[in-house]
């Protein structure tokens, strides 16, 4: 649960930011509450990949990031309309912020130690 968790994490926090267009003052609970959403969502299909034989992409932080940004996307676009010009202007925002979030977090102490975890998929 640890190596899909702070994937949530990142990408709600990626979308809180873009939703309130960076004002974090002005966030209210039902940012709070649609950026959770969005952020649990990307991680269902991170979930379903750690049964199966594909869960060894985990171990490469540039995979990892490239997939959550992917979830991100459609997950963002599910969840809400973008507040931005253009139909999936946030959607794309936040998987670009999400898997660069990932990336960075990946060379991170905590980072590390969660990839770490992952290498028990190898």
């Amino acid at each position: 649960m640890m190596l899909c968790g702070h994937k949530a994490v990142e990408t709600g926090a990626a979308c809180l930011f873009l939703m309130v267009q960076g004002q974090l003052a002005q966030a209210t609970a039902s940012h709070f509450l649609i950026a959770s959403e969005t952020g649990l969502l990307t991680i269902f299909p991170l979930v379903g990949i750690t049964w199966t034989r594909h869960a060894r992409h985990y171990t490469n932080r540039w995979v990892s990031a490239l997939f959550v940004g992917v979830c991100a996307f459609f997950a963002d676009a599910l969840i809400h309309r973008s507040h931005y010009a253009g139909e999936f202007t946030e959607a794309a925002l936040t998987a670009v912020a999400a898997a660069a979030l990932s990336l960075i977090i990946s060379f991170t102490p905590l980072g590390k130690h969660i990839d770490h975890l992952a290498e028990s998929f190898r």
